[in-house]
């Protein structure tokens, strides 16, 4: 089972609202923890407190607590994990080539994004050489329309983020879907909450599995 897969009792349905901060209103669990946000720019000049991240039950310690997979939904923790530390979406393990340095990244065009020549955005974290030939062999998706690179550097750009607008008593009420915010979009950060972090590939060539 891919390491970036949610399971079913570590999915959140905790209620959200817009609530005073700042001297205005931004998204918020309810009640919330410090540690929902997550902000780059926490200090600096322009951060507005970062984006809501949405919550995900932490089952590392306790795997037979999981439940049944979900496929088409991410684990928001290791997701984050994986783009951190180039993690293999697939085990789990580091997706580094040791020998090279360089990372192979197999992406499909629902996830990934030209932003240069030998650059684009993605959603999707690594796959190390190992795993790639049975992700290709077990995916759909990477059978019907992917591509493979090699990528020499990655930086944080943003998150894929569902939006909303205060309703009536403040209730949220849906503006987008999967919406990429960048990290210095300040405008959109106090009405997102954040399903996946999303990365810049620099350097990037085109090679065979």
């Amino acid at each position: 089972m891919p390491y970036t897969i949610a399971y079913a009792n570590e999915l959140v349905t905790d209620p959200i609202g817009f609530v005073p901060y700042a001297g205005r209103m931004r998204l918020a669990y309810l009640p919330s923890r410090p540690d929902d946000w997550v902000d780059p720019y926490a200090g600096r000049l322009g951060s507005v407190g970062g984006i809501l991240r949405a919550r995900i039950h932490d089952l590392r310690d306790r795997p037979d607590r999981r439940g049944p997979a979900q496929m088409r939904k991410l684990n928001t923790l290791r997701q984050w994990r994986s783009m951190d530390r180039l993690l293999c979406q697939v085990c789990g393990d580091t997706a580094t080539d040791p020998h090279s340095g360089l990372i192979p990244w197999a992406v499909t065009s629902t996830v990934f994004e030209r932003t240069g020549p030998d650059s684009g955005r993605t959603n999707a974290p690594p796959t190390c050489w190992s795993c790639i030939p049975k992700a290709v062999a077990e995916c759909p998706m990477l059978r019907r329309d992917s591509a493979l690179f090699t990528v020499t550097t990655v930086r944080p750009a943003g998150v894929l983020a569902d939006l909303y607008r205060p309703g009536v008593a403040h209730e949220p009420k849906p503006a987008g879907h999967n919406v990429f915010v960048a990290w210095d979009d300040f405008r959109y950060h106090r009405c997102a909450l954040a399903v996946a972090q999303v990365v810049e590939l620099h350097g990037m060539r085109p090679t065979a599995p």
